[in-house]
């Protein structure tokens, strides 16, 4: 059970607002919600599911939670690093259906919880208490919720009602969004050097630059990124430098060098290591499962996953940018993976990537979402099953120039709602942009990086575009330097990478 508090300086208007609704479109669209689960046909997609919602006059909407359907449309803006609701409320009755006896205590401004404890009483034992609003004193109000995977009623009336709001909120009443849910689940950077002399039809020409030298320090790159809060290491490889031959075995000084590499991420305690097979899903301009079998790839993911089954923190990302492929073929060969992985590491994260470069601005328009949703674990559950997507900041987002001009809340926004609606989550594992004041980046990423904080109930985690071997002539760098005790980050690292 987690609670938020955002500031509702305009409670009132919500009321007097419903026709002015925010259409979001696509299979969430549409004008009102009639069904018994969220985001069938013509329900929003939102934040708030099947929750008694107590404001101003105390209103409860629709009495029973079981028939309950109320939902925050919510629109972050952004100044001063703050994030604050602009919110409508969709309701499937009426806004007064009933009223409780839950008035506010003048001297206090805080609420009587007994009235509403006598409520929760009546809620039928089966009701799936997924959120519940609660106001507290006349412009805020907490917000408790449950954001596990399973079905279980996480949030008891106790827990609403024995929270202790004093010490929570004590000093102050401000109009600042304040945010009480886990951070990202995963933050942090990739370590590349691995992958270098691999192209994008997927061929390889040595030599790589492994971060493993006192110029290219990717162990104490980590060190470093982990002790300022960083807690995930993406660790891109080609697929020629782990197997010379295709279909054969580890080469056993590069991937024992790359396996340095991982042992050092995986010394950070509680650190993520994410294996990035860096190929585009090609093997010198062959189509893995189109103009080759994929046979060669499904062995070196059972190869992989064997010699990481014991290190649980180690997330399998299954390919750097796909594109220009078949779309149903290459999601057949993912489930292929998916089932050859499985009997030897269960509950390991995979990373499944969609085609055009796994983008998120044609997640949806490409097919991807719809194909990579129908993938599922041999026992028939998507757990641990998350979307690998990159997406950049520059024109056209083609990754390559240092100068941003978006910040993708426009690409996020369909891909948050479609995710939520799935109830499927998804990791960013590359972004990044110029570090120079007029690349104009370190505005439009962090007002990117603060849209995905905000929604990271499915946009789980991310690792910014690069570190490891790169240096101050890379557009992207985000390699600190080392310049004694302590290291100097990069311009937009500082301001825009790192997430409490």
């Amino acid at each position: 059970m987690k609670s938020i508090l955002p500031s509702l300086a305009v409670l009132a208007a919500l009321f007097s607002s419903i026709s002015a609704q925010i259409a979001i479109g696509g299979e969430c669209g549409g004008t009102r919600y009639q069904g018994s689960n969220l985001c069938e046909d013509g329900a929003y997609c939102a934040l708030v599911t099947d929750a008694p919602h107590i404001v101003n006059n105390c209103h409860l909407l629709n009495g029973r939670l079981s028939m309950l359907y109320s939902y925050f449309l919510a629109n972050p803006y952004y100044w001063d690093g703050q994030a604050h609701y602009l919110s409508d409320i969709d309701h499937h009755n009426s806004l007064s259906d009933r009223h409780c006896d839950l008035h506010e205590d003048p001297a206090s401004g805080h609420s009587h919880y007994d009235h509403l404890s006598s409520w929760y009483n009546h809620l039928d034992q089966d009701s799936n208490l997924h959120s519940v609003l609660l106001q507290h004193g006349p412009n805020h109000i907490h917000h408790f919720y449950d954001d596990d995977d399973d079905d279980d009623d996480d949030i008891t009336a106790d827990e609403v009602l024995n929270f202790d709001y004093n010490n929570f909120y004590p000093n102050h009443h401000s109009s600042n969004y304040h945010d009480h849910r886990r951070n990202f689940t995963y933050k942090g950077v990739n370590i590349a050097g691995f992958e270098f002399g691999c192209k994008d039809d997927g061929s390889c020409t040595p030599p790589n630059s492994p971060p493993l030298t006192s110029k290219a320090d990717g162990c104490g790159q980590m060190k470093w990124f982990y002790s300022k809060g960083m807690n995930t290491f993406r660790l891109p490889i080609g697929w020629q430098y782990a197997t010379p031959t295709l279909g054969g075995s580890f080469d056993p000084t590069m991937w024992g060098s790359y396996d340095k590499l991982m042992q050092c991420c995986l010394a950070l305690p509680g650190a993520y290591c994410v294996v990035d097979v860096h190929n585009w899903a090609r093997w010198n301009g062959a189509i893995i499962g189109q103009s080759m079998s994929d046979t060669p790839y499904i062995k070196l993911w059972q190869m992989i996953a064997s010699y990481y089954a014991s290190e649980p923190r180690v997330i399998f990302g299954l390919m750097n940018e796909p594109w220009k492929l078949n779309l149903s073929a290459w999601a057949a060969t993912l489930q292929k993976v998916v089932n050859a992985i499985r009997p030897i590491a269960p509950r390991h994260v995979i990373l499944l990537p969609g085609i055009e470069y796994a983008h998120a601005d044609t997640f949806l328009s490409s097919g991807t979402a719809t194909a990579l949703d129908a993938i599922i674990n041999p026992d028939g559950t998507k757990d641990n099953l998350l979307f690998d997507l990159h997406q950049w900041l520059d024109k056209g987002n083609l990754g390559t120039s240092s100068v941003c001009v978006t910040d993708n809340v426009a690409v996020f926004t369909p891909v948050v709602n479609w995710l939520r609606c799935r109830k499927r989550k998804a990791f960013l594992s590359a972004t990044g942009g110029g570090n120079a004041v007029s690349d104009n980046c370190m505005t439009f990423m962090c007002q990117q990086m603060s849209y995905l904080h905000f929604n990271r109930d499915v946009i789980v985690g991310y690792t910014g575009w690069a570190a490891g071997s790169y240096d101050t002539t890379y557009i992207y760098d985000e390699t600190p330097t080392w310049t004694g005790v302590p290291w100097v980050d990069t311009p937009l690292v500082t301001s825009c990478m790192y997430w409490p």
